[in-house]
């Protein structure tokens, strides 16, 4: 079987290093793969076995004979959409062309769905602006669901098809880990926090509407004050590029990794003792699951009125004064969020219900400073809660593995889709 995996998301590893998995697990299984992918993500693609061709979003429409090209010469039996959101998503904004391209090559077209997108409204918000994810997965018969990063079980009688994600990430082992943490000068009485981002996020302080544009830029702001209160032993290390807010904590307590390979990414979270993410879904704390690190999500649940947090101060039961001082400073009404500085509440917040992973992390409000300070400092110090959520990780990573060979579930798909093996 010969599969085309299109994934030209910019900015962002998540979505190849997806579709490179599932290709590296296929082979086995006599399967050949060809990736299209964004020009960004080609270092990811060197160090594999398969071929690809790389596009960028100044093809614009012209993608599609890029596609089509690739489609002659290698001819392939299906196409997988490494994430059928963003492929929705960067073709229709990016590339300005109907996503919808890719059936016109007479393949099945097979999606990996990271949100199961049959159980939610599909509603997200894109630069700004509040859109429908296509509904034309619901007449889709296979979704590839990757685990972590979705839940571990799918209604038996729905599309979704649970598979294991990315066996070869496994805990570091202590030399490895001294490895890492000597290249970032951390010594073993340190503990290191791995806060990543994401270049799409840094783009949003300009290209986004005003209440996106300043959520991107104000609430790392925000953050450094409540990490500025943790023990002098912490060590705080930015993956990503650096927002400004961070410069005010001790320089000498601050890592940088502004660029990185996948397995570097990977590293970097298996050599933390810890990892806060300010949004979900999370790379970091799907990969933190499989390296055993401890994890925490910050989200916002509240709509807070311009110049009226008092609703938000009784519901957190009082907020701090530099909160109130934040707050009274932003310019407009605060969205509630999930994926920050994005909404994509009615996505995302679906995804966390019946799932296992919210056993593996800790969740607080952004605005719940002491709910915060309180829970970054037990995730990197108290040895009963790195404990319980030890545990919790360890459940999850036993129902993964639980799961039919990730073979055997492509090949379920791929019936279902009308191929045979």
């Amino acid at each position: 079987m010969r599969l085309l995996f299109m994934s030209s998301l910019a900015l962002t590893l998540h979505e190849t290093a997806m579709g490179v998995d599932l290709a590296d697990q296929l082979v086995p299984a006599g399967v050949k793969s060809h990736f299209v992918i964004d020009a960004g993500n080609e270092d990811q693609l060197r160090a594999t076995r398969h071929a690809y061709t790389t596009v960028t979003s100044a093809l614009g429409a012209g993608v599609r004979e890029t596609v089509r090209e690739v489609v002659r010469g290698f001819r392939p039996d299906a196409i997988v959409l490494c994430d059928y959101t963003a492929h929705w998503m960067t073709h229709l904004i990016s590339y300005d062309t109907d996503p919808w391209f890719v059936t016109e090559f007479g393949v099945p077209v097979i999606p990996i769905d990271l949100y199961d997108l049959t159980s939610t409204t599909r509603e997200v918000e894109i630069l700004g602006r509040t859109m429908e994810v296509s509904d034309r997965i619901l007449g889709m018969p296979a979704h590839l669901w990757p685990v972590p990063g979705t839940r571990p079980h799918a209604d038996p009688d729905g599309p979704g098809l649970p598979y294991r994600a990315d066996p070869t990430v496994v805990p570091l082992s202590e030399r490895s880990r001294r490895e890492v943490r000597d290249s970032l000068g951390v010594t073993e009485d340190q503990r290191l926090l791995a806060v990543p981002a994401l270049p799409w996020q840094h783009l949003m302080q300009t290209r986004a509407g005003p209440g996106t544009r300043a959520l991107a830029a104000r609430v790392p702001g925000l953050v450094a004050g409540y990490l500025e209160q943790l023990p002098p032993s912490t060590v705080f290390l930015f993956i990503g590029p650096r927002f400004e807010g961070f410069e005010r904590l001790p320089a000498d307590r601050v890592r940088l990794a502004p660029s990185y390979t996948a397995r570097r990414y990977t590293d970097l979270i298996g050599a933390s003792d810890g990892v806060l993410s300010l949004w979900m879904p999370s790379f970091a704390l799907e990969r933190a699951i499989l390296a055993d690190v401890p994890g925490m999500f910050l989200t916002n649940g509240h709509d807070v009125p311009a110049g009226d947090s008092g609703p938000l101060d009784q519901a957190l039961g009082g907020l701090s004064p530099a909160v109130r001082a934040w707050l009274a400073d932003f310019p407009g009404p605060v969205p509630s969020f999930h994926m920050w500085p994005l909404r994509w509440n009615r996505v995302v917040a679906p995804l966390l219900r019946d799932n296992p992973f919210t056993e593996t992390a800790l969740r607080a409000e952004l605005f719940d400073e002491r709910e915060v300070v309180a829970g970054v400092e037990s995730l990197l110090y108290d040895r009963d809660v790195r404990d319980r959520l030890g545990a919790g990780r360890a459940r999850f990573r036993a129902a993964a593995d639980r799961l039919p060979a990730t073979a055997d579930v492509f090949m379920t798909a791929a019936r279902r889709v009308g191929l045979s093996d």
